[in-house]
């Protein structure tokens, strides 16, 4: 992922010198993850949650970094195609047929202009789709994995746990 360099004219701080980038950000962040890793003395349970906090600001640097450039109309369209049919089965093939690209150049823009492949944003969208449909008390866990795109339950609550932090049912619990 390429962050934007500074250029002449960017803004700057108080005292006059430029503003850090997303680069700089991320560099920061990764040297702070380091040097918790050779933290020693702290609890692992401690070292373990600041490493998990730790990654969760790295993976939103590299998500600010990636989308520093205007979104080309292309990815616009393919995103726009996921969220109205983001419970069908479809693949990247389809929406790059769908926005007119050759399916290698379709993946390759995707992933330069939101940081994610296109399996990966499928999967967060669809996360994101059955954590609202967790919100109704009355809806069981297996007919939210269905209705939010998955075809068994066992990817649903991987990536679940995976994009949540939380399986479906503590999550449910949490938002009462």
């Amino acid at each position: 992922m390429d962050c934007r360099e500074r250029v002449p004219g960017e803004p700057t701080d108080s005292a006059g010198a430029a503003a850090p980038t997303l680069r700089d950000l991320v560099a920061v962040s990764k040297r702070v993850h380091a040097a918790y890793r050779k933290r020693p003395k702290l609890p692992a349970a401690v070292r373990r949650a600041q490493f998990e906090n730790l990654q969760r600001i790295e993976r939103t640097l590299h998500g600010l970094c990636a989308n520093t450039a205007p979104e080309p109309d292309c990815v616009r369209r393919a995103r726009q195609y996921i969220a109205a049919h983001l419970i069908e089965q479809f693949t990247a093939e389809k929406v790059a047929e769908h926005v007119s690209l050759c399916p290698q150049q379709f993946r390759k823009r995707f992933k330069c202009a939101t940081g994610k492949t296109f399996g990966q944003y499928l999967t967060m969208c669809r996360v994101e789709h059955a954590k609202e449909l967790l919100r109704d008390p009355g809806r069981k866990v297996l007919k939210v994995c269905f209705d939010s795109g998955f075809l068994s339950l066992s990817p649903f609550y991987r990536a679940f746990r995976k994009h949540a932090g939380q399986s479906a049912t503590e999550y449910r619990r949490k938002i009462k």
